[in-house]
């Protein structure tokens, strides 16, 4: 088992391919099969959870050591990049909006293992990274619900048109009751945070009673070896929760439009070099191991949280789909450029 998440870790990025490929075709060969509930609980369990339990919880206290630059990369990650994502949404996928919204659920989820990975490989200040990822994540748990009901209220009429799809609720009601997602402004944010209980808040409880109590019965030094295995486990489960959700009926229409790849790839592009550039800005502006656990703190997307809530999306409209697409897509883009942006922090 070991050999299997040492090749996961070291091929993560063309398994993630293979996933992707082989789901899809899976789909186009078979026609696909229904969405089922069951996915949500499959990621939370296998994708999310075992990448939680990484978390340092015992540096939470850090949060209060750097202040200013923990506030400064809250306010880069909950209004600059949802803005990025708002504008470049509103130039490139006005007519695409299901593809949009993905791109705005990425915008507002920050952080994750990843942060803490590469901050480490780049000798960034570790208890400033440990900062900005929990002071991040705490964030997201109180402001996506808000963002993303705002979201899903503005774009939702816009859904329900180019699905061609009328809300169940109208007829029954004579139109007394507009469409769930008709942008009247129904969602609510704690309709929304009801999926993020159970994507992220339990997972969370969950991960750091599991620190605690391998902790306790193994002791703080081997607790370090034991938690890569959980970090692999979570890759290995990310590669088998991307080869389902490809393989949804729904995604046939890529086939039917493959130029929505393209269309989701291009203000993808633009998002991550745009945000590449601010973070990059922000390293020279403090230097050092701080900079740089400020670059990684604000560039890095936690992508497995952001796929996770995608998920709940589709639970609640299977034609919500597509935004799990550009979810998995900027796996392709993150990853790569992740490894070109610590090549060049360990050459400066």
């Amino acid at each position: 088992m070991q050999n299997i998440y040492t090749f996961v870790q070291k091929k993560l990025f063309w398994l993630i391919l293979v996933a992707i490929v082989s789901g899809l075709m899976f789909t186009k060969l078979t026609g696909g099969y229904d969405f089922n509930p069951a996915f949500c609980l499959l990621a939370a369990l296998v994708m999310i959870y075992p990448s939680l339990v990484p978390l340092d919880f015992d540096k939470i206290k850090e949060v209060g050591n750097h202040k200013k630059l923990i506030a400064l990369s809250i306010v880069i990650n909950f209004i600059i990049a949802p803005l990025l994502a708002t504008v470049l949404g509103w130039i490139f996928l006005a007519h695409e909006p299901v593809l949009w919204l993905g791109l705005i659920l990425l915008s507002i989820l920050p952080g994750g293992g990843m942060v803490t990975t590469w901050a480490y490989k780049s000798k960034a200040d570790m208890p400033l990274t440990v900062g900005i990822v929990f002071a991040n994540l705490l964030a997201a748990v109180v402001l996506a619900p808000f963002y993303l009901s705002l979201a899903m209220n503005k774009l939702g009429g816009l859904i329900a048109q180019a699905s061609n799809q009328s809300c169940a609720l109208e007829p029954i009601t004579n139109g007394a009751v507009s469409c769930l997602f008709s942008g009247s402004g129904s969602i609510s944010p704690l309709k929304i945070a009801t999926p993020i209980l159970v994507i992220i808040i339990i997972p969370l409880i969950m991960a750091y009673f599991t620190q605690k109590s391998l902790k306790n019965k193994y002791g703080a030094e081997k607790f370090q070896i034991i938690k890569q295995k959980f970090a692999a486990f979570s890759n290995l489960g990310l590669i088998v929760v991307l080869f389902v959700l490809m393989g949804i009926k729904q995604n046939a229409i890529i086939f039917e439009r493959p130029d929505l790849i393209v269309k989701a790839l291009i203000p993808l592009v633009i998002f991550y070099a745009i945000s590449l550039l601010i973070s990059f800005s922000l390293y020279k502006y403090k230097k050092g191991p701080e900079g740089k656990a400020l670059a990684w703190g604000t560039y890095l997307r936690y992508i497995t949280m952001a796929l996770g809530l995608a998920i709940s999306l589709v639970f609640q409209n299977p034609d919500y789909s597509l935004a799990v697409i550009v979810v998995i897509l900027a796996y392709l883009i993150q990853i790569p450029s992740s490894f070109w942006l610590a090549k060049k922090f360990n050459n400066l």
